[in-house]
């Protein structure tokens, strides 16, 4: 509408002062030239300052899954770093349970990443920076962050999304030529996870923890045998057996019977293993 009326007062201007004779003329003309230098500068305004329009900020929350899957009894948020010392965070996890993609934060759904695959994982890396780094102008509004949270039983996804909409009628009315209503300020993503029973790791973490994991196992097989060895007597290696047979059907039971607490043992050890300390 600020363009019709822009157009509407320069015809006036135009006839007022060049087709109208006398006062009559000179005040039609007055009149125009001022609708038009204050239609002028409300545009201009406008374009600058977003008058006319209000910041509005729209709080969503959505359950996350583990970007491992099913096949770990803990949760895993892979993360990567994007950029130096920003704070901005590439986001990995599952958005349903059994998707067989993962979801990145700002990109969507991607193939599933072998983690223990260094070239694949240095590819995907590279693929999101490109992504990301495709509207520059749109990605310095987004930011994305996780946080821990103690005693949690699920993650969750909490994005805070903050448009431009407009004041009123009015000024959409005087304004709204441009499909500015809409208009990303910022948005920011917080996945939350639960501190205990979660691990939040980058790409590197993860390949580190597929290697470290069977020789964590093998080491603790290798300890046995060398104490069953070591047994003086017969019923010394039998007791020594029992005890870790009875300690394997312990954390089986405790596996079934509290899945939780299973998840926090597995987290320790996990960060144990990778020299995560909280």
């Amino acid at each position: 509408m600020i363009l019709f009326i822009i157009i509407l007062v320069v015809i006036l201007m135009i006839v007022g002062f060049f087709y109208i004779k006398g006062s009559t003329g000179n005040i039609l003309g007055g009149i125009a030239t001022l609708l038009l230098l204050l239609s002028m500068f409300g545009l201009i305004y406008h374009d600058n300052n977003h008058w006319g329009m209000k910041e509005v900020t729209k709080t969503t929350q959505t359950t996350i899954y583990s970007a491992a899957g099913s096949t770990q009894p803990f949760g895993m948020l892979l993360t990567q770093a994007f950029g130096t010392n920003s704070g901005n965070y590439i986001l990995m996890y599952k958005a349903q349970a059994n998707d067989s993609k993962t979801t990145v934060n700002f990109i969507g759904n991607v193939k599933l990443m072998n983690t223990s695959d260094k070239a694949e994982t240095s590819m995907m890396k590279t693929w999101i920076s490109d992504e990301m780094s495709k509207n520059i102008v749109e990605s310095s509004k987004k930011k994305a962050n996780y946080q821990l949270v103690a005693n949690a039983k699920n993650a969750k996804l909490v994005t805070k999304t903050t448009t431009y909409q407009w004041d009123n009628n009015f000024t959409k009315f005087l304004f709204g030529i441009g499909g500015e209503s809409g208009e990303l300020i910022k948005k920011e993503i917080t996945a939350k996870v639960p501190k205990e029973t979660w691990l939040v790791l980058t790409p590197e973490q993860a390949q580190q923890l597929q290697k470290l994991a069977p020789e964590f196992e093998a080491k603790q097989k290798a300890q046995l045998e060398a104490e069953i060895a070591a047994a003086k007597t017969p019923q010394e290696k039998q007791a020594i057996a029992a005890a870790a047979q009875k300690k394997q059907a312990q954390m089986a039971a405790l596996k079934t019977s509290n899945p939780d607490a299973y998840a926090k043992l597995m987290v320790s050890q996990m960060k144990t293993l990778l020299g995560i300390k909280d």
